[in-house]
């Protein structure tokens, strides 16, 4: 489903590369789901713990569907 990862804080998350931007999923798996396919959903409380900034935070709370940040590449930047 993704091709990239990206590194916030030293913490791994799935990202979608398109050419001119990045798509950063920070939604996690549901702890409380027991299929065999749990769902991914935004846990903001959880991203504090591991030290994801607050600002990224609040952004992939304001997104629709939450958990997602999408970032413009830089220009010359791979």
């Amino acid at each position: 489903m993704y091709d990239h990862v990206v590194t916030i804080n030293n913490t791994h998350w799935p990202a979608y590369w398109k050419p001119g931007a990045t798509l950063v999923d920070l939604r996690m798996f549901d702890p409380n789901a027991r299929s065999a396919k749990p769902r991914l959903i935004f846990r903001p409380e959880k991203l504090r713990e591991l030290g994801i900034p607050a600002a990224l935070i609040e952004a992939a709370a304001k997104s629709d569907p939450q958990g997602f940040l999408l970032f413009d590449d830089l220009p010359n930047q791979t």
